[in-house]
Parts: C-alpha cells; sequence; structure tokens
C-alpha cells in the first residue's frame, strides 16, 4: 500500500493532533552510540545499479565495510524521488518535490543515518489543523467527530461511536485491530494463518464485517485483503500510526541525506550512466551499461539492482529471471504524481486566519503544507501533490478557485512532474491485486544467484525513504556473509 492508498484506509484524512510534548528535539538522542560496522573479510567487487537512496544506501554500506563499490546511475543527479529544489526559488527558500517527510518511530534506520551525519531534524507541523475537503465541502477534524455529520455521511452507529473517541484518519483500525496481533513475523505474511484474505478485496473484507458503504468509501480498497491487513500490522509492530500525525523533514531539505551517501561515495559514482544488460552466472555479473555515448561493460562479483521496477523491466538479462522472480518485477504497480510549489510573498494564510494543511481540495491540489518557515524571509513557501497531468497553471487556478481567504499573494508556481522523468518517474508502489500477494512475496525481495534487489518496493512496508534504507541494509548484510 503506497502512502496515498494509506491516507485513504486511513479515512481519507489526516489528525489535526497536537503537537505532543515528548516531540523528538534535535541532538536528543545525542546519547545513543553510533552504529558499528566490521570491516569484510572476503571483500567482494559489487555493481550497484541505481543512485536513489536505496542506491546509494546500499553502496555506501558496502564501502564503509570494506567492499570495492561501482554505483550506475542513469540521469544526472543522485536521489531519485528524493529532490529538493532550490531555484527558481527567492530569499534562500526551498521545497521537497519528491519524499516528503519521516516518522519516529518507523523509520528507525533513517535516523541513524540521520545522527551519522549530523543532518538537522526538524519538526514538520503539516499534519496539523487539518483541512479535509469531503464532496466539495470543508471539514474541520472536530467536525469529522461530530455525530450528526458522520450520520449524514452514512456512517453506521459502531463507525460514528468509534470516530467520537478515534480521529478520523484512525478509522480503518476499527475494522482492521482484530486482525494485527496475528502476525508472528513482519516479513512473513503467510505465517498469520490468513492466506484466504489475499482471495478476496480489503472492501470484501470490510463488507464481511459489517462496515457500512460509507466507511467502505472512505477506507476501502479493491486491493488484496492481506496486503492491506499485512500492511498495517508492520506499522502496529512498529509502533507506527496508520497515518502518523507527527512527521519531521530535514532542514536545507530530505536530499541533504541522499547527498551525504554521494559525498562519501564520491568518484564511485558514475552519473549519467544506464545499465542496460545484465549476464549473471555461479561466479559474477557482467554489467553493460552506456557511458560518454558509448556501450561498456565491467565485471564485478555481485550487483545490486535499485533502479525501480519500471526501469529494470527495459534491461536485457541472461539468463532470464525465474517466472516468480520475472512476474513480481513485471507486475508492480506504482503511483505517480506531481508536486506543486507555491511560492508567496507572505504567509497569507495567517492574515486570514486559515491552515494551510489541507487534503481532498481539488485533483490539481489533493494535499497541500508549509515547508521551509525556518527561512528567515516574508516570503513563504506552500508545497501541493497534483495529477500526473496538471499544469502548474492548473494547480494555481485551483488554488485560487477554492482558497475562500481575501489575501492570497502567490508570486511564482513551480511544478515538478514525475511522470515526465525518464530515470525516476515511480514513487511508491500501490497495493497489490487481489490474489497477487502469494505471486509477490517474497519473490519480489529474494536474490537470484549473485544478483540482488533492494530499493523501497523490494521491502515489505515501501514507505519510501525507510523501505530503501532497509531493504539497502538487508542486502549489504547478505553480500558481507556471503
Amino acid at each position: 500500500m503506497n502512502r496515498r492508498d494509506m491516507l485513504k484506509v486511513a479515512a481519507g484524512g489526516l489528525a489535526a493532533a497536537a503537537i505532543p510534548s515528548g516531540r523528538f528535539h534535535a541532538g536528543q538522542e545525542s546519547s545513543a552510540p553510533l552504529r558499528q560496522r566490521r570491516k569484510a573479510r572476503n571483500p567482494r567487487k559489487v555493481i550497484v545499479a541505481g543512485g536513489g537512496i536505496g542506491g546509494l544506501c546500499c553502496a555506501y554500506e558496502l564501502m564503509v565495510r570494506g567492499h570495492e563499490v561501482v554505483l550506475f546511475e542513469a540521469s544526472g543527479r543522485t536521489g531519485g524521488h528524493v529532490k529538493t529544489i532550490h531555484d527558481p526559488l527567492l530569499d534562500g527558500l526551498y521545497a521537497d518535490v519528491g519524499a516528503e517527510h519521516f516518522t519516529k518511530p518507523g523509520y528507525d534506520l533513517y535516523w541513524g543515518y540521520v545522527r551519522e551525519f549530523n543532518l538537522t531534524p526538524l519538526y514538520y507541523p503539516h499534519r496539523e489543523h487539518m483541512i479535509h475537503f469531503i464532496k466539495g465541502k470543508r471539514y474541520t477534524d472536530e467536525d469529522l467527530a461530530n455525530p450528526k455529520i458522520l450520520a449524514a455521511f452514512g456512517f453506521n452507529q459502531r463507525e460514528i461511536d468509534y470516530l467520537r473517541q478515534h480521529p478520523w484518519w484512525d478509522l480503518a483500525s476499527l475494522y482492521l485491530n482484530p486482525y494485527l496481533d496475528s502476525f508472528p513475523d513482519e516479513y512473513k505474511p503467510f505465517d498469520a494463518g490468513q492466506n484466504s484474505l489475499d482471495d478476496i478485496s480489503f472492501n470484501d473484507v470490510l463488507k464481511k464485517d459489517g462496515a457500512s458503504a460509507a466507511a467502505i468509501e472512505f477506507v476501502g480498497s479493491e486491493g488484496s485483503g492481506l496486503h492491506v491487513i499485512w500492511h498495517a500490522a508492520v506499522l502496529k509492530r512498529r509502533g507506527v500510526p496508520l497515518a502518523p500525525p507527527v512527521v519531521y523533514r530535514l532542514k536545507g531539505g530530505n536530499q541533504m541525506l541522499p547527498d551525504a551517501f554521494a559525498h562519501r561515495l564520491g568518484e564511485r559514482i558514475h552519473l549519467n550512466a544506464p545499465v542496460t544488460g545484465i549476464e549473471h552466472g555461479a561466479s559474477g555479473v557482467r554489467v553493460t551499461y552506456r557511458e560518454f555515448g558509448r556501450d561498456k561493460t565491467m565485471d564485478a562479483d555481485y550487483l545490486v539492482c535499485c533502479m525501480d521496477a519500471y526501469l529494470l523491466r527495459r534491461v536485457a538479462v541472461k539468463p532470464e529471471w525465474p517466472e516468480s522472480k520475472a512476474y513480481a518485477i513485471n507486475t508492480v504497480v506504482y503511483d505517480m504524481y506531481s508536486r506543486v510549489v507555491f511560492q508567496s510573498r507572505t504567509p497569507f494564510w495567517e492574515r486570514d486566519g486559515i491552515s494551510p494543511n489541507w487534503e481532498g481540495a481539488d485533483p490539481n491540489l489533493a494535499e497541500m503544507w508549509r515547508m521551509a518557515e525556518e527561512v528567515d524571509t516574508p516570503r513563504a513557501v506552500l508545497v501541493a501533490t497534483a495529477a500526473n497531468s496538471a499544469t502548474a497553471q492548473d494547480a494555481l487556478a485551483a488554488l485560487r478557485r477554492v482558497y475562500w481567504g481575501r489575501s492570497e499573494d502567490v508570486e511564482q508556481t513551480v511544478i515538478q512532474t514525475w511522470a515526465n522523468e525518464p530515470w525516476s518517474m515511480a514513487c511508491e508502489t500501490l497495493t497489490y491485486r487481489v490474489g497477487d500477494l502469494k505471486k509477490m512475496w517474497p519473490a519480489i525481495m529474494e536474490p537470484v544467484g549473485r544478483v540482488h534487489f533492494a530499493s523501497a518496493y523490494t521491502d515489505n512496508l515501501n514507505w519510501g525513504q525507510e523501505a530503501a534504507t532497509r531493504s539497502a541494509n538487508r542486502v549489504a548484510d547478505a553480500i558481507d556473509a556471503a
């Protein structure tokens, strides 16, 4: 389930949570020892294909353990779907147009790298005081706990009673919770004794358990019931809410972390060098790549494929992947979107007394929040999510159509259309289709001989940066132990 799927499963909205008094402050965990890594007993040569955060993390882990590493990145930049822009924004403003935040708990490995590289985490209040647009009307979190409003939506009494005591985004837990404690290992969904739920949709699970049509509309999914429930079980085991209301970002932008990896890897990284062919055997691998307009080859002991599955499908492979692996690679479906940045002359919403944290306003303004508020300038930045087909003008028109205050003063709109990025278009994967979990897992994460696979889509919970770093460490550990 991708983040936007999870938002839907979390009742179509996000909590307006008060900032907890125990929230993280920079330096709070400074007394914890930094991670120690032993040097490899048998150093290997490893090619990493893909320079997103997963590939960078895997290459870094292998490098610090003493392995010889070469990383090929098809585009002209590292970071993949983690991208921070500064130009053409003014006054030192910046915006994350890819991965937007991380949580605590839930991003445990990620936090370790934040500390290791002395990066500065900032609490990110973009999930406070939410404005929810539902069927063309505006609602606050208080509205969505009002029994009369909930009854008008068509929720049954059990659901209304639950939402009076729990945040709007947590409605799905009413139906998920009875299933979650049966998963003994978060990487083994089939040990829960609920395999038949892969053969029905989560909508069917909700119907079976007495959910109203309104609940199914707001939190349902046509994807595998077992896949939805398993992901919720993983979150519970990690102590993470369905749609975490307390989130963080990096000061200077989330690209600070992939940049930190890239800085340490240095000349081991080859930019504008797409991998075009893979030959693998019992004793090693041979990779064909294109660099400086020429086809080249390189041999290594291992290959780690860290590009997304869309790109991996285009790479010639000899011998072909086993049937189960080929099915997994060819079946993955990704979410895609555009990210919009509004630069305004002032934080105009403050004058109007309007929260900038929105969801569901318009297809060209699906989510919105403020960023870079620590920059010393009278100007401000809003970040939004829009449909793939949206233009900057479409998103600005949507904002001006929906905004009900009088002070709007947007002076510049920038859009990042990920669907137009040939090497990093894919975001998070969508919920697997009914019946596909048994076909996809664990084949999607398993190595094929000396070829390993790391990226967010290969982990059990594909929540972006943490999933990428988890998969990267899993592969680095496996190669190191071989």
